[in-house]
């Protein structure tokens, strides 16, 4: 008879799991049964090649600024490829914006080193500038000599007007997963006015929210 530790029982359980998920009927299997190490061992799968490809393509068709991109980050990151929870999104989305520089490439970077640690914040962060930086400095000369063509202005409306229905998308979205109840909502309704109406400092407003955040929750989370 075959014996077994405690420890080779586990990694033989973490095996099969492991191959019976990756099989067809996989995607009629609740994944929740994973274990954390199973998560993070499928992160590790996560190649670097796909990761700078994914962050390419959202850097090269992500158009119309910082917070117009986060709706092709969540829908690529979140429901396709579903690398990152609807959680973990927003929470790299704050830390983004917290931290200096361009939020959504600091986002794309916490994202990155979620996923495959100092690799995977240099792939998404390569993948991320490469088309943009190009492009830019292309297009900055084309404007400059063309900036009068009424077709180039019917265009940049056109694409003005489309972001506004990008950012609302991405609100309504990151609002049903943040604002839960009425202290939440209150967070949201303070934070809104305070930067629509006093315009305070964004940065400030957000190191506040987490410092009051952490009275006010950290009961919950016991």
């Amino acid at each position: 008879m075959l014996s077994f530790s405690s420890s080779q029982y586990y990694v033989l359980k973490y095996h099969t799991l492991k191959w019976f998920y990756h099989y067809p009927w996989a995607e009629y299997a609740e994944y929740d049964t994973l274990s954390p190490m199973t998560e993070q061992e499928d992160r590790r799968d996560i190649s670097l090649r796909d990761m700078f490809l994914v962050f390419l393509k959202i850097g090269t068709f992500a158009l119309g600024g910082v917070y117009s991109m986060l709706s092709f980050f969540e829908k690529e990151l979140v429901e396709r490829k579903k690398w990152l929870t609807h959680d973990e999104f927003i929470e790299s989305v704050a830390i983004g914006q917290m931290t200096p520089g361009a939020p959504v490439v600091n986002t794309g970077i916490c994202i990155g080193y979620r996923l495959r640690k100092i690799k995977g914040a240099l792939a998404t962060t390569i993948g991320q500038i490469f088309t943009g930086t190009v492009l830019a400095i292309i297009l900055a000369a084309f404007y400059i000599r063309t900036k009068d063509n009424p077709l180039l202005r019917a265009v940049l409306k056109g694409v003005g007007a489309a972001v506004v229905g990008l950012l609302l998308s991405v609100i309504f979205k990151m609002a049903k997963q943040s604002v839960r109840d009425y202290r939440t909502g209150l967070f949201a309704v303070v934070a809104f006015v305070s930067l629509a109406l006093f315009r305070l400092n964004p940065i400030g407003l957000i190191i506040a929210s987490g410092l009051i955040g952490f009275v006010v929750f950290r009961r919950d989370n016991l």
